[in-house]
């Protein structure tokens, strides 16, 4: 059984393409956090917010969307997993800005096939 938050329960009850759009958007918010130094703790909180998010979107994909997602929730482990020494490094954040870009880019793509 899972112990879900408040907040994750009232996210899982939103049409899934609102999930999609508040996936984008904390992705994008951690683009713009990894490009300076100082906001490690705001974008390891968003880490961790977005892995669940993930895994509450994911459940109500098709098989290969939700393989995506849970590439992107494989990848925010391992970050997590490390997180003080990946934050330390600029290639590393650099590489936390570029892919969460992207990941950003490509969620609002499955998203507008649901639209």
């Amino acid at each position: 059984m899972n112990n879900w938050t408040v907040e994750q329960i009232a996210f899982r009850c939103d049409r899934l393409s609102v999930r999609l759009e508040r996936l984008a958007q904390n992705f994008l918010q951690m683009a713009s956090l990894s490009l300076d130094g100082v906001n490690g703790e705001a974008v390891l909180g968003i880490v961790r917010e977005s892995k669940v998010f993930l895994e509450l979107t994911a459940i109500d994909l098709d098989v290969d969307s939700a393989f995506e997602l849970a590439q992107m929730q494989r990848q925010l482990s391992r970050w997590h997993i490390h997180w003080w020494s990946t934050w330390a490094s600029d290639s590393s954040r650099l590489e936390i800005s570029t892919l969460s870009q992207t990941w950003a880019n490509r969620i609002r793509q499955m998203a507008r096939v649901l639209v």
